[in-house]
């Protein structure tokens, strides 16, 4: 008795020590297939599985998974899943359930075979809360539903049991001979070890054939028990070895037996998928849902249809805004280039062409009829900019109505005593704004404050442009428009490029509105048109910068003998030839300089000096009047068949 006790441990020993090392290299081999399908490519329906999970240090399990069935005389699939879901000693809030629902379909680029689900009902047992949420997700390239159950304020520990119910359509593949269920009834993506799995089909008519797959996903290895009675077909696994459950109830004291006797029928990342065949036209012909899957590729294709049609919506559009564009063109009056300049109100008028307008315009020594700087800047770019009001400033200066102090790194407004009968409307809102807060103002003082006041200087001016008649219409409200109507355009491009590019392959055809958008509001710039009498003047104001720009030392002495540099300095301003006009009198001796009664500074005069100071003084004078206060997004199933090769499967775990 003593040697057979002897032996028998031995014996025993080593039986455990077999099984130890089988069922690890069954993990082991069960991982590296998952890992080396994960990492070929094999399937993207794959979740990385934690080696601690394998081995049990996680408490997590699932005792029962069961599976049922049931092909609805429509095609459509009822599936019942009773999982009951053991969650140790760790405290949480349920499960989640994610199940596959579009697929790549290998068949057809860039489309996916979609499975439409509908969840029927949740329930749960022994306390656990039935609260459940869907939600759509999307891994590796496959799209699942979620179905999330418990509730996110209360926890559970221990096992219970969730009913799932829920309707697909679209999972039959039909064969000339026979339909077909290839499913994947337990997916491969479940975190946790189950312990028993089984899977009941039930076919609308007597099954023809069945086969059932165990393992990880690829795995061809079959179901330990796959039986037909008539229209069901029923399949389950037995994992247990039964020379193993004979040591261990033998050795009711050995742990170790006991835990790998009760081995699970799944380990994670394995999982059980059932093919079944039925007569033909039972239900109505199979077929996939498709769906065209969303690729900037698909969405923007280049055929003969999208890019013709494209290109006739871009020549189209451009046609339209060309005739537009002929509207917007400046007027002028009939005849010569003397016509042109000087004709009368009466003279018939036409439009200004695009090509070869006009020849050079005769050279003007004075500001024809009387401009003001402000004026003369309005007039050349349909606007009032921040230069044309600086150039007013020194206008005004000039004409005595302030004096401007160099005070090195800033400016000093001085207001002169002088009646103001003969100032625009413009200029004196100009003033009033400088000289708000006093007779003596520094220009920093005015910065982040006279934003406000400038609006008024703009609206007098524009105003006084519209009284002159000089353009068609409202410049700024005309650009205005358009700009909008281009942004709307633009928009509208965005929206119909996504809406195609999600419904069919013609995006294409979005992007001519969108570059009309953009083209549109470019355009804008160049909309507004002049009048015959405006572009009279124009044409007048362009000798006068010639003028300006060209002037010799004969001509300056000429203007210095008539005081007129520093008069016409503020247009030189506006023209952006400041130092052009200075350099013209640079040389001339001290008896033929201007006398600058208007600007004070400690510096002796020289004129590019000045300019230099002239242009320093626009720049932050500029800059000044702008600033503003800072304000307060279908395989067969039964040929080359495998774990987790049909439809639905996925897995879940806890939460």
């Amino acid at each position: 008795m003593k040697i057979n006790s002897v032996w028998l441990r031995v014996i025993s020993g080593a039986a455990i020590l077999g099984v130890i090392a089988i069922v690890f290299s069954g993990i082991g081999l069960s991982v590296v297939g998952v890992y080396l399908d994960s990492e070929s490519g094999k399937s993207s329906n794959q979740t990385t599985i934690d080696f601690g999970t394998l081995t049990g240090s996680g408490s997590e399990k699932i005792n029962d998974y069961r599976v049922i069935i049931q092909i609805k005389p429509d095609g459509d699939l009822a599936i019942s899943e009773s999982i009951n879901y053991d969650f140790g000693t760790q405290s949480r809030h349920g499960i989640y359930r994610d199940i596959p629902v579009r697929f790549n379909y290998p068949k057809k680029e860039d489309t996916d075979r979609v499975y439409p689900l509908e969840v029927k009902s949740v329930t749960a047992s022994n306390g656990a809360s039935a609260q459940y949420e869907t939600s759509d997700l999307t891994r590796n390239g496959i799209g699942y539903e979620r179905i999330k159950i418990g509730d996110p304020d209360r926890t559970i520990t221990g096992a219970h049991t969730y009913d799932i119910k829920y309707r697909v359509q679209g999972a039959l593949n039909g064969f000339p001979n026979q339909d077909e269920l290839y499913w994947n009834a337990i997916g491969t993506e479940w975190l946790a070890p189950i312990t028993n799995a089984s899977v009941q089909v039930i076919a609308p008519a007597a099954v023809l054939a069945a086969a059932c797959y165990q393992g990880s996903y690829g795995s061809d290895t079959p179901c330990t028990t796959a039986t037909v009675s008539g229209d069901n077909a029923n399949f389950s696994i037995d994992s247990a070895d039964t020379s193993l459950t004979e040591l261990a109830q033998q050795f009711p004291d050995s742990q170790i037996l006991q835990d790998f006797a009760a081995q699970p029928d799944l380990f994670p990342g394995s999982g059980l998928t059932v093919a079944i065949a039925f007569p033909k036209g039972i239900v109505p012909s199979p077929k996939p849902i498709l769906s065209m899957r969303k690729t900037l590729a698909r969405a923007f294709s280049l055929t003969p249809l999208t890019v013709g049609l494209a290109s006739a919506l871009l020549v189209g559009g451009l046609v339209v805004l060309l005739l537009l564009g002929r509207r917007g063109r400046d007027r002028r009056y009939k005849g010569g280039p003397v016509d042109h300049a000087f004709g009368s109100a009466e003279g018939e008028e036409e439009i200004v062409p695009v090509v070869g307008a006009e020849s050079e315009t005769p050279v003007e020594f004075a500001p024809p009829d009387d401009l003001r700087p402000g004026q003369v800047g309005t007039l050349i770019d349909f606007k009032v900019q921040p230069l044309d009001v600086t150039a007013t400033i020194v206008d005004l200066a000039v004409r005595k109505y302030l004096v401007i102090e160099d005070h090195g790194s800033d400016w000093k407004f001085i207001k002169k005593a002088k009646a103001t009968d003969d100032l625009k409307p413009y200029e004196l809102a100009l003033l009033d704004g400088i000289f708000q807060s006093g007779d003596e103002v520094l220009l920093s003082s005015l910065k982040k404050v006279f934003a406000a006041r400038l609006n008024k200087v703009k609206k007098a001016l524009s105003t006084d442009a519209k009284k002159e008649g000089w353009f068609l219409g409202d410049p700024a409200a005309l650009q205005r428009s358009i700009r909008l109507a281009g942004i709307g355009l633009f928009s509208i491009g965005i929206v119909v490029t996504i809406l195609l590019g999600n419904l069919t392959r013609l995006a294409l055809l979005g992007v001519p509105l969108i570059l009309l958008g953009i083209l549109v509001v470019v355009s804008a710039r160049w909309a507004p048109a002049r009048t015959a009498k405006g572009y009279s003047l124009l044409r007048r104001v362009d000798g006068f910068r010639r003028f300006i720009e060209e002037s010799e030392k004969d001509r300056a002495r000429f203007a210095e003998k008539q005081n007129l540099f520093s008069e016409y300095l503020p247009y030189a301003v506006v023209f952006g030839t400041t130092e052009k006009w200075a350099r013209t009198f640079e040389g001339l001796t001290s008896t033929e300089t201007d006398d600058l009664y208007w600007y004070r500074s400690s510096t002796p005069f020289r004129y590019l000096t000045f300019a230099h100071t002239v242009n320093s003084f626009t720049n932050s004078t500029s800059g000044v009047i702008v600033s503003t206060p800072p304000s307060a997004s279908g395989s067969s199933g039964f040929s080359g068949g495998s774990s987790g090769g049909g439809g639905g499967g996925g897995g879940g775990g806890s939460w």
